[in-house]
């Protein structure tokens, strides 16, 4: 080597930190995550970015979970304005002996559009605008652009089309051909799948769930998962952080149903999907049961926000399993705090089979033809009778009295009852969440005179007012004390020093003393009290005069 050739160039300094991130776009946000590189169901590599994370082979093969594929025989790109052609090999699928399908067993022909426009299109069939389609030489399927009906039919079933002599094994690959019409931007593909049977709805259900749950993490990811989505939802839902322009709008507390929207019944697997942030979830097999009738547009969508929820992307909510779990199965609503921590604020009860009064007068029995002629030959008789052997006729009825049947009316009451039971659910969760209010200490009143309809805490009879005293006073602090016993004047007079000891009182004394009276027995009273209820110059000399000896008393009671 030349000795007078440049030194190499020194290589740049290290890093001493990882990169920075990537700016945002639009200058916020944190940026998308990037694309998945694996399918979710064979974790083969994803050549083209698919929405739903299945490769093309899965989505020929899952697009129908009702009617999962056993294998996909054959399938190809289909370009437009040419014959597009695939060689099916049948050995294998077909039976030696009778050259036909097993019992069964079906092939279906699945076109999907590759580059979807929206996600939930990624997972069902759907035809080009115009295709024709044969089977070895024989046009199974043809779909004009220009016709009418734009609505596409559903996977086309060519188990016809299979049919071999028994025991011949030439001529057994099966060439089927296409030509599609549709824009020179769209991507389409054409693939043969093999069905095999599945047995009954139910059965089909409970091998789709158990594939669910077998791809669930573990329950205390999922639960801690669940517990940071509620604090957001809920802290992002509070009602008493209703800005001002909104605060003649009646807002709900945060609640959550324990009833699937779509089957109106009690959540059995509470379930939702990846992009839920709803505390609201929908039951596992009601959601499939319905997904199996519904249209292409609404397929495998959450019924509660719309959101994509396929199959191999639902999430079992755990936080809302333990609630379903923990509570009694007449429960249909629950009040949720931003910690987790929730409460029942709704039950289901029976409704009460009262038919006996809504029946009204009884429908009386339609005349035979003996009665009438029975009725024909007396007749005469009831004319001729005299008066007093005449039956008495029955009284009548007198009619039930109208009720209103305005519209308004009652909706006037129905909407004062939804908003007394929301108020109420708004306290209950205020309390649950730890901001309401401490509430003010009521008011002793239990002490002095018996108001009207009080019953008495031994015969437990009804009085009128003033008709019996209280066991309890207040003393000059504020204090109350007594055991606040209801007692009528009756038992006052009848009671025995045993029961009241040596303190009673009448109602001619007790008027006697003023607003401010107030008896108790003579085991409430302490030192203090009998000090102050005898007076200090009394009690040396002796306690009161007992209501039994003053004669002038009077006693009211029901």
């Amino acid at each position: 080597p030349d000795d007078d050739a440049p030194p190499p160039p020194t290589p740049p300094p290290e890093p001493s930190g990882p990169p920075p991130p990537p700016s945002a776009p639009f200058g916020g946000g944190a940026p998308p995550p990037p694309p998945a590189e694996e399918c979710e169901i064979c974790s083969g590599k994803l050549y083209v970015s698919e929405r739903s994370g299945l490769c093309l082979t899965c989505r020929f093969k899952n697009g129908n979970p009702f009617l999962p594929a056993k294998d996909l025989l054959a399938w190809t790109m289909l370009k437009t304005q040419a014959n597009n052609h695939l060689t099916v090999q049948l050995r294998g699928v077909i039976e030696f002996r009778t050259g036909r399908l097993p019992a069964g067993h079906s092939v279906e022909v699945r076109v999907l559009r590759v580059d979807a426009p929206e996600w939930r299109f990624d997972q069902c069939h759907s035809w080009p605008a115009g295709i024709s389609l044969f089977v070895e030489d024989r046009r199974v399927l043809l779909k004009k652009p220009d016709e009418d009906d734009q609505t596409p039919p559903g996977p086309l079933d060519i188990s016809n089309c299979i049919v071999r002599a028994p025991g011949d094994l030439a001529g057994l690959p099966m060439k089927v051909s296409a030509a599609v019409t549709a824009k020179k931007s769209e991507q389409w593909a054409l693939g043969l799948v093999l069905i095999e049977p599945m047995g009954k709805m139910d059965m089909v259900c409970r091998h789709i769930i158990k594939k669910v749950q077998a791809k669930q993490m573990p329950e205390e990811d999922r639960k801690r998962l669940d517990l940071e989505r509620i604090f957001a939802w809920v802290t992002a839902h509070r009602p008493d952080r209703v800005s001002k322009k909104d605060t003649l709008r009646n807002v709900e507390p945060p609640v959550m149903k324990l009833t699937c929207c779509t089957s109106l019944m009690r959540i059995s697997l509470a379930t939702r999907g990846p992009m839920c942030d709803h505390l609201q979830c929908f039951d596992l097999e009601s959601y499939i049961h319905t997904m199996r009738s519904i249209p292409p547009k609404h397929a495998w969508c959450c019924p509660i926000c719309d959101r994509p929820a396929p199959l191999h992307r639902l999430r079992l909510d755990a936080f809302a399993q333990s609630v379903i779990d923990a509570t009694e199965p007449n429960v249909t609503e629950v009040l949720v705090a931003d910690t987790g921590a929730w409460e029942v604020s709704a039950v289901d009860e029976p409704m009460d089979d009262d038919s006996s009064e809504d029946d009204g007068p009884p429908i009386p029995r339609k005349p035979t033809m003996v009665d009438l002629q029975q009725a024909a030959l007396n007749l005469g008789r009831a004319f001729s009778a005299p008066s007093s052997r005449l039956p008495a006729q029955a009284p009548q009825a007198s009619p039930p009295p109208r009720r209103s049947r305005s519209p308004k009316r009652k909706d006037k009451d129905k909407g004062k009852k939804e908003e007394s039971e929301v108020d109420k659910k708004r306290e209950n969760w205020e309390k649950l969440q730890g901001i309401a209010k401490p509430e003010e200490p009521k008011e002793e009143t239990r002490f002095g005179w018996l108001p009207e309809n009080a019953h008495c805490s031994k015969c437990e009879k009804s009085v009128v007012d003033k008709g019996g005293v209280y066991c309890g006073r207040k003393r000059p602090n504020g204090e109350y004390v007594g055991c606040f016993e209801e007692i009528c004047w009756k038992c006052m007079n009848k009671a025995n020093k045993k029961e009241f000891g040596s303190v009673k009182t009448s109602k001619t004394e007790f008027s006697s003393l003023g607003p401010d009276a107030w008896w108790m027995h003579e085991k409430c009273m302490s030192a203090e009290d009998k000090k102050e209820y005898f007076g200090e110059s009394d009690e040396e000399d002796g306690k009161k005069k007992d209501a039994s000896d003053d004669e002038g008393g009077t006693f009211a009671w029901l």
